[in-house]
C-alpha cells in the first residue's frame, strides 16, 4: 500500500473536471484507490463519490492506493493534482 497527502490548490477543490480526470485515470489501474479528507472517504474510481466529498482549496486529501500497480497509479494522481494534466 502507498499513501500520499496533497493540499488542494484549486479553489473549487475536486469539482467535476479534476474528479472526472482522476476517475478516468484510475479506471485503468487494478489497484484500489481511496481518497480521504477528514472524516469523508471516496472511491477514487467513482466520480460522484469524489465530488460528494465537497472539498475546497486548502483541504488536505490523502490518497491511499493498494494493489499491483499502486506506484504507477500514484504517479497518475500526482499528474492530475499537481499539474492539472
Amino acid at each position: 500500500m502507498t499513501e500520499r497527502s496533497f493540499i488542494l490548490k484549486d479553489e473549487m477543490g475536486l469539482h467535476a473536471r479534476p474528479a472526472a480526470m482522476l476517475m478516468v485515470r484510475m479506471l485503468h489501474v487494478r489497484s484500489t484507490v481511496e481518497i480521504i479528507c477528514g472524516d469523508r472517504r471516496a472511491d477514487g474510481k467513482d466520480v460522484m463519490s469524489i465530488m460528494a466529498m465537497n472539498t475546497t482549496a486548502g483541504d488536505e486529501v490523502i490518497f491511499r492506493i493498494d494493489g499491483p500497480d499502486e506506484e504507477a497509479a500514484m504517479k497518475e494522481v500526482e499528474a492530475v493534482l499537481e499539474t492539472g494534466a
